[in-house]
């Protein structure tokens, strides 16, 4: 079986990225320390050979947040969790089941968000744990300069072979402006959409999109946002746009009631 990095784009522009998928510049992720992670398998049927990878996050034992992209024009995906090790991850079976947000636009990437289903629920343990969303009225998180945290599996080279251990990155919240002035097709779209970077230069690529970039709300962590696309190059120093959680609160709640 071939496996494949769903690869991210920029506003209207279908370009494959840099072959290098993997969070740049990340560190290890400790056991336990990103629970919600998900790894998703994506294929467009079950007779396909050819299997895509991309990210998301557990709000349930049965719900998957993920981005559109990971979701619109493929037919099944397989959910993975449990392990900083690619290798010994729990597996869900393929699943058919999905939901993509009516409005998605897949020029402008705006509302580029998703929710998988499985119908087998994972059981929960120290490392398999849904992640707690923002509410509905936090329409300003993350606020500027907030910083958040970030996972994914990837390649170790520009070429592979994926890594077995889950990375993790960081990032702060730019501007809305600084947001704008990096891709100017969101200026309309900003409180759907934030972007975040990392003097640091660690940035997620092809293949980490859906991965939750999380926060603290509240004294609570939390899912603040999906990594959305970012560069063509994955160049660590523009910005990665991320979609804006709190505006979808309630279309994820009246799809699985959370």
């Amino acid at each position: 079986m071939k496996y494949t990095p769903l690869f991210l784009v920029v506003f209207a522009l279908y370009v494959q990225a840099s072959p290098s998928t993997r969070v740049i510049n990340g560190q290890q992720a400790t056991p336990g320390s990103a629970p919600y992670h998900v790894h998703l398998l994506i294929r467009l049927n079950a007779q396909s050979q050819e299997t895509r990878v991309g990210s998301g996050c557990l709000i349930s034992m049965t719900h998957t947040l993920t981005t559109a992209q990971n979701v619109r024009n493929f037919g099944q995906w397989q959910v993975g969790v449990g392990n900083v090790n690619r290798e010994q991850l729990q597996w869900s079976q393929w699943t058919s089941q999905n939901v993509i947000h009516p409005q998605f636009d897949h020029n402008t990437l705006n509302n580029n968000i998703a929710i998988i289903m499985v119908q087998q629920p994972f059981q929960a343990s120290v490392n398999i744990q849904a992640i707690a969303l923002p509410a509905a009225t936090d329409t300003q998180v993350p606020f500027a300069n907030e910083e958040g945290r970030f996972n994914g599996f990837g390649f170790t080279g520009p070429t592979g072979p994926f890594a077995n251990q889950l990375m993790m990155g960081f990032k702060r919240t730019t501007t809305d402006q600084a947001c704008a002035q990096a891709y100017p097709h969101l200026a309309p779209f900003l409180n759907n959409n934030f972007c975040a970077v990392d003097n640091a230069q660690s940035t997620f690529c092809a293949g980490d999109q859906g991965t939750c970039i999380v926060g603290i709300v509240r004294f609570q962590t939390v899912c603040v946002g999906l990594a959305s696309f970012t560069n063509q190059q994955c160049n660590a120093q523009v910005p990665g746009a991320f979609v804006r959680i709190s505006t979808y609160r309630q279309w994820i709640q009246q799809h699985t009631g959370i």
